[in-house]
């Protein structure tokens, strides 16, 4: 994937309207980046118990039966890693599996991933304001020295392809689906919500926004509704899991 491809794929990304025209997009990227496998995964915070996951598979489907039964999700350093950082990790099937540091489950993961052609790769992350976490990954088959020109190639254009494609995946899934993780709040509610988290009872969030103590009741409530929840307690969490809102850097 060179530089005017890689603008050719975030141009069709941006224009797909369907999950099948998603599937091909990502595998013309990955056959581009000279790479066999690829699969996309993203998990939308809609609840802290139960979030959405979408995935966008190119591996094998008796890999991904095997993967979900032995819930390697749990396991998996690649979304290990992903899910704490922002810069793509080039990772090597072979030499996580002879780490001494490596746990017997994690070798065990990595062997029987290797047996399905999955050897070497590169997975992208990407964490949205919206409490988004998704990755991207491609595959090879091929031994570490021949992958690794691939991948330096690639990495750059990669994490621009995997931002464009988590934004069309939000646009073409299902509406009902993503709702939630869209809402949008009111200055005021932000504002209110802000010093509920903060602890805060209505009386004191009045007294500090100056406005009354009925009308803060009035927007955490639209709040809460908004959010699909009960309590107030429910909302911030929800929220802050969301990043609807953030610390305040002015004083």
């Amino acid at each position: 994937m060179d530089l005017d491809s890689c603008f050719e794929l975030i141009e069709a990304v941006s224009a797909a309207e369907t999950v099948e025209a998603l599937h091909t997009i990502c595998a013309d990227a990955c056959w581009q980046s000279g790479f066999e496998r690829f699969i996309y995964g993203a998990r939308i915070p809609t609840s802290f118990v139960k979030p959405h996951f979408i995935f966008i598979s190119g591996y094998p489907k008796d890999w991904r039966k095997h993967y979900a039964a032995n819930n390697y999700m749990v396991v998996d350093p690649t979304v290990q890693y992903c899910s704490q950082n922002i810069t793509p990790l080039v990772w090597d099937g072979d030499s996580i599996r002879d780490l001494d540091e490596t746990s017997p489950e994690i070798r065990r993961f990595m062997g029987e991933a290797m047996d399905f052609g999955i050897r070497n790769g590169i997975s992208f992350p990407l964490h949205s304001v919206q409490g988004d976490f998704a990755m991207l990954s491609f595959a090879s088959e091929q031994n570490s020295a021949a992958a690794d020109k691939q991948i330096q190639r690639v990495m750059p254009m990669g994490q621009l392809f995997t931002a464009y494609l988590h934004e069309a995946v939000r646009r073409v899934f299902s509406k009902e689906m993503l709702a939630i993780s869209s809402v949008g709040l009111t200055h005021r509610e932000k504002e209110c919500l802000l010093w509920a988290a903060e602890g805060k009872t209505a009386w004191e969030i009045s007294r500090i926004l100056k406005i009354a103590e009925r009308t803060v009741t009035f927007h955490l409530q639209n709040v809460q509704g908004k959010l699909g929840v009960s309590n107030r307690q429910q909302a911030v969490a929800r929220a802050v899991s969301m990043g609807m809102i953030e610390p305040q850097f002015s004083q």
